[in-house]
């Protein structure tokens, strides 16, 4: 999506909406870091309030705009995770360690027949990216039963 195509909308059957301390920063850091797409900006008092941002069709994260201090850590316990289509799960983390990205786990190939990695955004939300299958051939029976084996 370039700045003379206009964004695709349609019903989302789902999407997660992150509430986020300086909501410009976050954005540009998702488009910058991580190749997000801006989809709108919905403007407020003191700047924006919302921004809409795609990973892929039917990968969309919604930012709203942090309205009082949070105190707890965010996001504990859960990971938003964003499959790669085109190229590599390697490539994505190029791209975010050649922005300044600290990863939380480098890409490698995990027992569910996937190859992930996990950084965290700068309000703390843990974001996994991953490709699979990483042997196309292997059924979940084959997966289920390797990975319960002794190494």
């Amino acid at each position: 999506m370039d700045d003379q195509t206009p964004p695709e909308f349609y019903p989302m059957p789902s999407f997660p909406i992150l509430i986020v301390e300086d909501i410009e920063a976050s954005a540009k850091w998702y488009q910058i870091v991580l190749g997000f797409q801006h989809v709108f900006t919905i403007p407020g008092p003191g700047g924006p309030v919302l921004v809409h941002l795609r990973w892929t069709r039917y990968a969309d994260l919604l930012l709203r705009r942090q309205q009082a201090p949070i105190e707890q850590t965010k996001g504990i316990g859960i990971s938003l995770s964003f499959a790669v289509f085109d190229g590599r799960v390697d490539d994505v983390a190029d791209r975010a360690r050649t922005a300044g990205a600290r990863l939380e786990s480098e890409p490698r190939n995990q027992p569910w027949n996937a190859r992930d990695f996990s950084l965290r955004d700068p309000d703390g939300f843990l974001l996994t990216f991953t490709k699979g299958p990483v042997e196309p051939d292997l059924g979940m029976d084959q997966i289920v039963r390797r990975s319960t084996e002794p190494r």
